[in-house]
């Protein structure tokens, strides 16, 4: 995965010389409002820990309740439980590489529209 990443990079810094001084495409546009979009969503830790409240105090009702109906309890295999953590961690492991690589491409795209802005600025300065 770290060769493919480094691979990516040296890509995005040979497009960033290929499109110097053009203007940005409209797809390329969709897509940084689109990233812009995900990081505001990300940055926003209301949203995902008012999801995890919302889950806590299910959970607290559901053992308040299984305590009244005993009878109905159930049990998880032990081997079952080790399964699932591994899978909640890989899941974990994943989303955290997927917010660095977004994190990473959003400063790409900023380099980017940085060196389009003076691109188009030393156009500028040119005709006059």
């Amino acid at each position: 995965m770290d060769l493919s990443h480094r691979v990516l990079q040296v890509l995005i810094k040979q497009e960033i010389q290929r499109k110097s001084g053009y203007a940005i495409q409209v797809d390329e546009e969709h897509l940084r409002v689109q990233l812009d979009t995900i990081q505001s969503e990300l940055n926003a830790p209301t949203q995902f820990k008012g999801r995890l409240n919302e889950l806590m105090s299910q959970i607290r009702m559901q053992n308040h309740f299984g305590a009244v109906r005993s009878e109905e309890r159930y049990s998880v295999d032990a081997e079952l439980l080790r399964e699932i953590k591994q899978h909640l961690k890989q899941q974990q492991e994943g989303l955290s590489h997927l917010i660095s690589v977004i994190k990473d491409d959003v400063e790409d795209i900023k380099l980017i529209e940085h060196g389009l802005h003076d691109s188009v600025h030393m156009r500028g300065g040119m005709l006059s």
